[in-house]
């Protein structure tokens, strides 16, 4: 007689489905009391520290958890009770004394009746991004050597033949040579922001601050700039107090900032108009604006600004990669401040940014 009964499935020894993903997450898992003392630890912890679950169990988490940073202060933070999750990139070194890269977030562990009952460590081994970033970087560095090279080769023997170094050329010719060197020059132009861009993503370009005379770095910004204007017959004003505070910021990549707005204004206005650099002292921080009388900025374009290669709607012939502002935004951030515009179509735009008086510290790069 046949048995027509389904076979039954041996029962889980655990039925508690949260214990099951703290065993079996790929990323390490760690949980304590309010006290900060271990109550579990995963599989992937142990891989990731060089500790055994055993060892762990029952001792502080700061104990095991080796992190570069302000991280005591944070994880008391999370056991006391915090509603929002903290995540930073920082630095583990495991039992064998390596330093491994992470990102981990801490967060508090909260009861039925919403009062904390301890907190939580997950974290992700970032070594594999790592690696891949610097194979990314190694890319683009090959990638804009190898094409920027014949491009420069190229543009200075359209020169040549421009200058007349291989003989007289014919104005027709002539034309025609001057539109291949300015499209050179605006490919070359490309490359080099774009691998500027690519090392700001990539982190390489780190801010090195130092002491800045604000008043003379917008001087030197303004005197380079001075002749770009004159020939649009644009009128540079300015207005700040001379005793404007030292700025702590990249001596390399502050001016980057002020020259690419300042430029972008005198661009995109009119001839026998005004652009304003205004700055300012606020608080904790220093504020400039720069103003212009151009077309204005229409609103569609405005959550786009800073997207690479985004090309706007203004009115002109002017022409660009969508670079320059995506360039900017990276270096201010970078500095821990930040840029916004205000805009009216037909009366002009003023780019606004603010930077900390304070450099932002390696620790304030994650969020809090």
């Amino acid at each position: 007689m046949p048995n027509n009964k389904k076979p039954t499935r041996p029962a889980f020894k655990h039925h508690d489905w949260s214990y099951f993903l703290i065993q079996t997450t790929p990323n390490a898992a760690i949980t304590a009391n309010q006290e900060g003392l271990i109550t579990e630890f995963n599989p992937a912890a142990e891989n990731l520290t060089g500790f055994t679950r055993e060892e762990a169990l029952g001792r502080p988490a700061m104990e095991i958890v080796h992190l570069r940073g302000a991280v005591p202060s944070t994880w008391n933070l999370v056991l006391q009770g915090r509603k929002e999750v903290i995540e930073k990139v920082l630095s583990l070194r495991n039992r064998s004394g390596q330093e491994v890269p992470v990102l981990i977030n801490f967060f508090t562990l909260w009861d039925d009746r919403e009062v904390p009952q301890g907190g939580a460590i997950i974290i992700r081994d970032l070594t594999l991004v790592k690696r891949m970033e610097t194979e990314r970087r190694h890319l683009v560095n090959m990638f804009a050597h190898d094409l920027k090279t014949p491009v420069v080769a190229t543009a200075g023997l359209i020169r040549r033949l421009i200058q007349g170094k291989r003989g007289q050329v014919t104005a027709p010719q002539l034309a025609y040579l001057q539109v291949v060197n300015r499209e050179l020059e605006r490919l070359e132009k490309l490359i080099t922001r774009f691998l500027e861009f690519a090392h700001l993503e990539l982190r390489i370009m780190h801010p090195k601050p130092q002491a800045l005379n604000v008043s003379e770095e917008c001087r030197q910004v303004l005197s380079l700039l001075q002749p770009f204007a004159e020939s649009k017959e644009i009128t540079l004003e300015t207005e700040y107090a001379p005793e404007l505070p030292n700025l702590k910021a990249d001596p390399l990549l502050f001016p980057h900032v002020l020259q690419n707005l300042l430029e972008n204004a005198i661009k995109y206005s009119s001839a026998h108009s005004r652009v304003r650099l205004e700055i300012q002292a606020e608080g904790a921080a220093i504020r400039f604006a720069v103003r212009d009388q151009g077309p204005g900025i229409v609103e569609s374009d405005l959550p786009h600004l800073f997207e690479i290669f985004y090309r706007g709607h203004r009115k002109g012939e002017t022409k660009g990669f969508g670079l320059g502002l995506p360039m900017v935004k990276q270096i201010i951030d970078a500095h821990g401040g930040r840029i916004w515009v205000e805009t009216s179509l037909g009366r002009g735009c003023t780019f606004f940014f603010s930077i900390p008086l304070k450099p932002k510290s390696p620790a304030d790069s994650s969020r809090l």
